[in-house]
């Protein structure tokens, strides 16, 4: 998950949250692009978990995309910010057209998004990577073990010239 195309993503279907409630458009009308920004949003919230757990000794030996850690932590900071922006003027914006009962609705949808997501999308994340650090760990086994192997035989060569 890159947190720059998380924000695209997230700044996308914001736009057409905005539009839509500016238009004053109810929320339950506005559910798919608020699917897709709660989605968005969600998915940086996952990467920022992520990012903040000790990860696997293979992705600590091979940065992501090529980034720093700083670069990454940046990008991550940067994403987390945008996302709060852009909550913190869709909750004045709901507030102003649907008053306080719409804005806690949309918390409730939003809750109800973030959840969903939490069960499907996210939880295939994290199985997907721990079948990736498994496979990775069972190739470097047995890397070393037909390397032990080959230097056992040519130890022995050697021994018996």
């Amino acid at each position: 998950m890159d947190p720059v195309t998380l924000v695209a993503t997230a700044s996308a279907a914001f736009k057409g949250l905005k539009s839509l409630v500016e238009a004053g458009r109810e929320l339950e009308d506005c559910m798919g692009q608020l699917s897709k920004w709660a989605g968005a949003v969600a998915d940086i919230d996952k990467a920022a978990e992520l990012d903040k757990r000790k990860p696997s000794l293979f992705k600590s030996l091979i940065p992501s995309n090529g980034k720093s850690i700083q670069a990454q932590a940046m990008d991550m900071f940067a994403a987390k910010k945008a996302a709060q922006r852009q909550r913190d003027e869709l909750r004045q914006l709901i507030q102003y057209t649907q008053g306080e009962h719409g804005w806690h609705e949309f918390l409730r949808m939003e809750k109800d998004i973030r959840e969903e997501r939490r069960k499907t999308v996210h939880a295939e994340m994290e199985r997907r990577q721990k079948v990736k650090d498994l496979l990775m760990a069972l190739g470097v086994t047995v890397l070393s073990v037909a390397t032990l192997g080959l230097l056992l035989v040519l130890v022995l060569a050697i021994k018996n010239q």
